[in-house]
């Protein structure tokens, strides 16, 4: 069941939206994922620093723009590095974060990458690198983030798709001028008043 959509087709817009389908899904996936997110921000077994990194990691995937300026300012702020958040975002979470948040931010990649699918793998790596309660919290913020991400681009392709069509019929509109012109033009020199 394809939750979201990449555009891959001639339109132009290539990164990953709610489609009309899957929107109404996502944004229930979101309210049931809002407790956990609540509780792993009280937990504290996250640091912001770190959840900035693993949202960052999500974001690398999905090219949210305004994931990417929010998330990276949060990230400058908590004490990241601007060239770890460059790094990250540049998918190179191998050398940008040290081994202990390396499995949670591979876990956000592969997330993103899988369309919200990582596999039963994925889970259980994440689980054994820092057992259930702090794997859950590493869920949750992905989850998040991952919503969010979607969000902004399909607002970002809602506004691609309404552009063109302004701009194709500013085309047709000059086009349609040009046209009326030319005939009254034609007119004036086959009858002149």
């Amino acid at each position: 069941m394809s939750k979201s959509s990449r555009s891959r087709g001639g339109d132009g817009f290539r990164k990953t939206t709610f489609t009309v389908r899957s929107f109404l899904p996502g944004v229930a996936r979101f309210v049931r994922n809002l407790p956990a997110l609540v509780r792993a921000r009280r937990a504290d077994r996250v640091s912001d620093a770190f959840a900035e990194k693993i949202m960052l990691a999500v974001t690398a995937v999905n090219e949210c723009q305004y994931c990417t300026r929010y998330h990276s300012d949060l990230a400058l702020e908590t004490g990241v590095d601007e060239g770890t958040v460059r790094q990250i975002l540049e998918g190179d979470v191998g050398t940008a974060v040290d081994d202990d948040e390396l499995p949670a931010l591979a876990f956000a990649q592969r997330y993103a990458e899988a369309d919200e699918s990582p596999g039963r793998e994925a889970v259980t790596d994440l689980r054994a690198a820092y057992g259930a309660e702090t794997a859950a919290d590493v869920q949750a913020f992905v989850r998040a983030i991952y919503f969010g991400n979607l969000l902004g681009n399909s607002y970002d392709a809602v506004r691609f798709v309404a552009a063109r069509r302004v701009r194709r019929a500013r085309r047709c509109l000059e086009a349609t001028r040009t046209g009326v012109a030319r005939a009254a033009e034609r007119v004036r020199e086959r009858c002149p008043i």
